[in-house]
């Protein structure tokens, strides 16, 4: 019998191999090094997990959260390196997508009829 976790653990591994995760990797590195560029990026990425909280709990973001939302948008717009970053994680992400397809394909086969 085969252990789906054996199978998880190896494309894990296989996944820090692929070009699309190597290239997220170079192109955070690079973020990283770009002070003002990184802060925006923490600041964006704090404010969605704000948010995200928010939605979980009941409550509803404020007009003022999505202004602060749009404005980090904008000032992210200006940073190259935040560009690629995104760019970078879209791939991936398309590769991921990808992944879970062929990963759910049995259980759409399943139900097809």
């Amino acid at each position: 019998m085969i252990n789906i976790y054996d199978t998880a653990n190896q494309m894990e591994q296989d996944l820090r191999k692929t070009n699309q995760y190597q290239e997220l990797q170079a192109a955070y590195e690079s973020l990283k090094a770009d002070e003002k560029a990184f802060k925006c990026f923490k600041d964006i990425h704090s404010l969605q997990e704000e948010l995200q909280r928010k939605q979980m709990s009941g409550q509803k973001p404020t007009e003022d959260d999505f202004k602060k939302l749009q404005n980090l948008g904008k000032e992210a717009e200006g940073y190259e390196t935040l560009q690629t970053l995104m760019q970078k994680e879209q791939t991936l992400s398309m590769m991921m997508d990808e992944l879970s397809r062929i990963i759910f394909r049995p259980v759409q086969e399943l139900y097809k009829d």
